[in-house]
């Protein structure tokens, strides 16, 4: 994440760019954004139901309050070019709300046109509670319009989010990540390098793995089988032959095989330290 995108933004003018696509088209090669969007896609292109665009319309709205869970946690972004994929979304999911809104106001009147509802004449100033079928309809239409009049406030937040300088530069391959975290722990950490290295393999990694030693506990540190493994001797049966064997699973808080390297180290630290008398 949290590569360069500002050739892509150069115009501060009119529409937000999508970097959303860009960066699903571009960077996701784990299909994580097919994986999530896939079903609802389909559920999309074959929708002719209630029930289809019921089951879309409380999708929608889960993603976008999990969104707001995401972006909570400390570690939900790495640089400003991140945020501004995010907004980039945010834009285009407004964008679709603008239209969802007055295709639904067509929707309904499609069912007053089959005779199933009657649409009367607007009531005119009343209070909310005293409004009826054709005030609803009018307020769809008009929410739209002032979603659509704000959302050109949007677009240049996303331009300037995505050329916004940042420190951070992400690790090059796995085992750049691996050194990195050996780095901020430094003589905490030691260095097993791996006879058969594999720098760049992102679901076996690289080979290399970390003793670290912390809260009076050592664990071994390293990336495998598609996610990282933090594996505490606290937390090991000794063998009679004295080999350690884990029962518990070893897999750690983060999985981003690129993660920032201060992320992984915050969560070594926060693992063992939660764990060190165990």
């Amino acid at each position: 994440m949290g590569q360069d995108q500002t050739d892509n933004a150069s115009n501060t003018d009119g529409e937000a760019p999508d970097l959303h696509l860009q960066w699903s088209d571009l960077e996701d090669s784990s299909s994580y954004v097919n994986d999530l969007a896939g079903a609802t896609e389909q559920v999309g292109d074959d929708a002719t139901e209630p029930k289809d665009t019921l089951a879309l319309a409380v999708t929608a709205a889960i993603a976008s309050e999990s969104l707001g869970k995401a972006l909570d946690h400390d570690w939900a972004l790495y640089t400003p070019q991140d945020a501004a994929v995010v907004a980039s979304a945010i834009h285009a999911t407004i964008h679709a709300s603008i239209g969802n809104l007055r295709a639904l106001e067509q929707a309904v009147r499609q069912v007053a046109e089959r005779g199933d509802v009657t649409i009367p004449d607007l009531s005119g100033w009343v209070a909310p509670e005293q409004e009826n079928l054709a005030d609803a309809l009018d307020r769809l239409t008009g929410t739209a319009h002032q979603l659509e009049e704000d959302l050109g406030m949007l677009a240049p937040a996303v331009h300037s989010l995505n050329k916004s300088p940042a420190r951070y530069r992400p690790p090059a391959n796995v085992h750049e990540a691996t050194m990195a975290v050996a780095a901020i722990f430094g003589a905490s950490a030691e260095i097993k390098q791996a006879d058969n290295h594999r720098p760049d393999d992102l679901v076996n990694g690289c080979g290399c793995s970390l003793t670290i030693t912390q809260g009076g506990d050592k664990a071994y540190f390293y990336y495998s089988d598609s996610g990282w493994h933090l594996m505490r001797h606290s937390a090991a049966t000794v063998s009679e032959d004295g080999s350690m064997v884990w029962t518990n699973n070893p897999f750690f808080d983060v999985q981003e095989p690129l993660a920032h390297p201060e992320q992984s180290a915050q969560g070594i630290r926060s693992a063992m330290g939660a764990h060190g008398d165990a």
